[in-house]
């Protein structure tokens, strides 16, 4: 018998399923039940109805994949390392992850646990940027903007990508767009 936490991914991954292959509002709980095994009182026992089961997808992926973008905080203390890093970061999990970045992409939910980690997130970079700008290595701009101009590029990519309407490839991408982000953010360069 799967343990609870099993049940619950298994749950999840059937809905990423069905909301993949059916969208979200023609895919029913019963689908989701026939793609994880579960019960319908299970379903409803772990995440309410399909809406809910909708946000904690969103808050799941969400929280995946920006335990990567922590990481690469975490092991680049130098600016320009760090920047490209991120840009990677967001390139690879895409193309590791395409249902859960278009899930991320598609779906405005979540509730308060996606805006608790997106706070956390908020710190974390500012956190990593502050002593960079102090330092005159990356330009001091809001962070907003900063983030825009950061993984705006990436995301647009990612965007087109995952509706295969480009040529280039991840690929292409990966070794283009992580010098771009830095070349725009790095304060040592004269505009």
């Amino acid at each position: 018998m799967a343990s609870r936490n099993n049940r619950r991914q298994e749950i999840l991954d059937a809905a990423l399923a069905a909301f993949s292959e059916r969208g979200f509002a023609t895919a029913t709980i019963d689908d989701v039940r026939k793609g994880s095994g579960a019960s319908i009182g299970s379903i409803y026992h772990h995440f309410g109805g399909k809406e809910d089961l909708a946000d904690a997808l969103y808050f799941e992926a969400l929280r995946d994949y920006q335990a990567g973008i922590h990481e690469t905080l975490r092991r680049n203390r130098d600016a320009r390392r760090g920047v490209q890093g991120l840009v990677r970061h967001h390139l690879r999990w895409v193309a590791t992850h395409p249902d859960l970045a278009r899930w991320l992409i598609g779906w405005r939910g979540g509730g308060e646990a996606v805006k608790e980690l997106n706070r956390d997130l908020i710190r974390a970079m500012n956190d990593w940027l502050r002593p960079h700008v102090d330092a005159g290595r990356v330009r001091e701009l809001p962070l907003d903007l900063t983030y825009v101009i950061l993984i705006g590029p990436a995301q647009e990519f990612a965007r087109q990508w995952l509706e295969g309407r480009l040529r280039a490839s991840m690929k292409d991408a990966e070794r283009t767009l992580p010098a771009a982000a830095w070349s725009a953010l790095d304060a040592t360069r004269g505009d």
